[in-house]
């Protein structure tokens, strides 16, 4: 048995080092990712259906595949969403002020 971990002891490093370095970039890229995501209030009227509408295009997802992903991120036993409950939508800072210049600008058009 020690002549195998002997003769295989660089297989044996490298195997060990690779995997602490993929473990470390999974968890370290899942923490920045989460990070990046916006945290919105829901608003009277708001449904995931009215959100999806207003984002998912821009954010070249299917309103399904967008509904999915935010019920599954928040938890969500329904596809009912109430006033006053914060939710985490795949939007970052960046896409959101792309949302709300174009927002300015729709406004400014009427």
């Amino acid at each position: 048995m020690s002549n195998l971990v002997s003769k295989y002891s660089f297989v044996i490093l490298f195997i060990v080092v690779t995997l602490a370095f993929g473990l470390y970039l999974t968890f370290s890229l899942a923490d920045e990712q989460q990070e990046s995501f916006i945290n919105v209030e829901v608003e009277q009227g708001d449904s995931l259906w009215s959100l999806s509408k207003e984002y998912s295009e821009s954010l070249s997802m299917s309103e399904k595949a967008f509904i999915e992903w935010v019920t599954a991120e928040n938890n969500l036993a329904s596809y009912s969403i109430y006033e006053g409950e914060q939710l985490v939508l795949p939007i970052t800072e960046q896409d959101k002020e792309k949302f709300l210049q174009d927002d300015v600008q729709l406004a400014s058009e009427n």
